[in-house]
């Protein structure tokens, strides 16, 4: 046991939450800070505070500081424990929310004036941010797009698909898997 343990036991008789994370808030960021990047898993600092504060609300709300038993594990490692599956969930969560965003198909056509809809700045290219935003915002299809800006719907599938790979790898995900029975693509050569 944790010399801060045995100090915080002996003065109040029990472990106080807000002991622990003034001692250890350190401890859990260097945790989650080290899995992240020992998986290479790509999580920007806002979100690894709330990887934090989802680990704090889990100790809390599970009350897992009674459960402590020092006999069956040392507190680092409990608490690395915590941070790890806590942090798994957490990328798990976006990796399937970006997933049903930048999905081939697309989610359902975004309403309404009030609806949120931006894109990253720097990612794509004009043409890009450009025919992703009809396509997503405004529901519209290829041929639709094509159109409006007098190109080929084949043009738009390859700019989609181009703006498409460029949101992945900004956001870390992988690219979607292939349907079951459908062969999966060569690689592709990029020509410089």
């Amino acid at each position: 046991m944790s010399s801060t343990l045995l100090e915080i036991r002996k003065r109040y008789g029990e472990i106080s939450y807000d002991v622990l994370f003034k001692e250890h808030s350190r401890l859990i960021y260097k945790l989650i800070i080290n899995f992240i990047r020992a998986k290479n898993i790509n999580l920007q600092n806002t979100e690894i505070d709330d990887v934090y504060q989802e680990i704090a609300l889990k100790i809390f709300k599970n009350d897992y500081i009674s459960r402590y038993d020092e006999e069956k594990s040392s507190f680092i490692t409990w608490l690395n424990i915590i941070c790890r599956t806590t942090t798994i969930d957490y990328y798990r969560k976006k990796l399937r929310w970006m997933e049903s965003v930048l999905s081939e198909d697309g989610p359902a056509p975004v309403q309404g004036p009030d609806a949120l809809f931006s894109l990253p700045a720097g990612v794509l290219t004009d043409r890009q941010a450009e025919v992703i935003t009809l396509y997503y915002r405004e529901g519209m299809v290829a041929g639709e797009i094509a159109r409006s800006l007098g190109i080929s719907p084949r043009t738009v599938r390859s700019i989609k698909f181009q703006a498409l790979d460029r949101l992945r790898a900004h956001y870390g995900a992988a690219a979607p898997l292939p349907e079951h029975g459908e062969p999966e693509e060569p690689a592709r050569r990029h020509v410089s």
